[in-house]
């Protein structure tokens, strides 16, 4: 008897401990503003010279700018290397010469800046409904080594395509505004991957995902998420079908919490996300406004 009272007694410990342990995973940490402030300041100084480049036309810029083995990558075309970079960019300086285009906000993650780029004097597009632009920049020695975009519906426009899905992310912002993990886990796939890499999070698998929204929740528990721009990037054609079979869909997010004083602040963020053949999120990956983290107390 009295090994088996002093048994359920350690069990009980355990279950106790194990519920700690687990409450305290679940709920998001805060983040390091000096962190913060020092990845949006290289996003920011990374992507303005990345425009710049090109708003110079001057191909050897360019080289300045990208590795050797730059890939790019927006769906249909792919580009290895930086004289195939060079190249396609001097045949846009050719049959573009109207181009025009200014440098857009920045969001991070810990390995990678997404940028937006607003461009007209292409396909139609004017300056006074400018298209918008995607780039997602990753880095080597200080250089860009890879470099994806993704663009908004009036760029699909002038190519006679619709590839934006807002149905698909209007319920992704639905879901994530209702606190409801179970909700959440409808929307991915079994083996999903979701990547959070500010957070440190990168979880793979339907029931993990709804533990990093339980998460999620437990920091912010009347978050609001709205859509405040989509986009998608344009089928793969060749070259990287198998690895991309699906196109991706994004959007700008504000995400409305109640900060430290209990006033409603809004976080801006990218998300992008994959589907797989049956529409259900294969993965996603986050990227946020940095100084909207440290306004909203999310990193102090």
């Amino acid at each position: 008897m009295k090994y088996q009272h002093y048994l359920l007694s350690l069990l009980v410990t355990l279950f106790f401990l194990g519920l700690s342990s687990c409450s305290n995973n679940k709920v998001l940490k805060n983040l390091d503003p000096n962190e913060i402030t020092m990845l949006g300041e290289k996003c920011e100084a990374l992507h303005k010279s990345h425009i710049d480049a090109w708003d110079s036309r001057d191909s050897e810029n360019l080289r300045l700018i990208y590795s050797e083995d730059i890939v790019h990558f927006d769906g249909r075309p792919i580009f290895v290397g930086i004289d195939q970079v060079v190249d396609m960019a001097r045949a846009m300086f050719i049959q573009f010469p109207n181009l025009q285009m200014e440098v857009g906000k920045t969001y991070i993650s810990k390995d990678a800046c997404l940028g937006t780029w607003t461009f007209w004097g292409i396909f139609g597009i004017s300056e006074n409904d400018p298209g918008l632009e995607f780039d997602l920049l990753e880095t080597q020695d200080g250089k860009i080594s890879f470099w994806r975009l993704y663009y908004g519906q009036n760029y699909f426009d002038s190519l006679s395509k619709d590839m934006v899905d807002d149905d698909f992310l209007l319920n992704f912002a639905s879901s994530w505004s209702s606190g409801r993990s179970s909700k959440i886990g409808k929307l991915y796939a079994q083996d999903a991957n979701l990547e959070d890499s500010l957070h440190g999070i990168s979880v793979k698998g339907n029931q993990p995902i709804k533990e990093y929204a339980s998460g999620f929740f437990a920091k912010s528990p009347e978050a609001k998420w709205e859509l405040v721009y989509p986009f998608a990037e344009d089928d793969v054609e060749w070259g990287f079908k198998e690895q991309y079979p699906f196109p991706s869909q994004g959007g700008i997010f504000s995400i409305t919490i109640n900060d430290a004083e209990g006033n409603p602040c809004e976080i801006h963020a990218v998300v992008i996300l994959t589907p797989n053949e049956e529409r259900a999120i294969q993965t996603q990956k986050i990227f946020y406004e940095a100084n909207t983290l440290l306004t909203c107390g999310w990193a102090k």
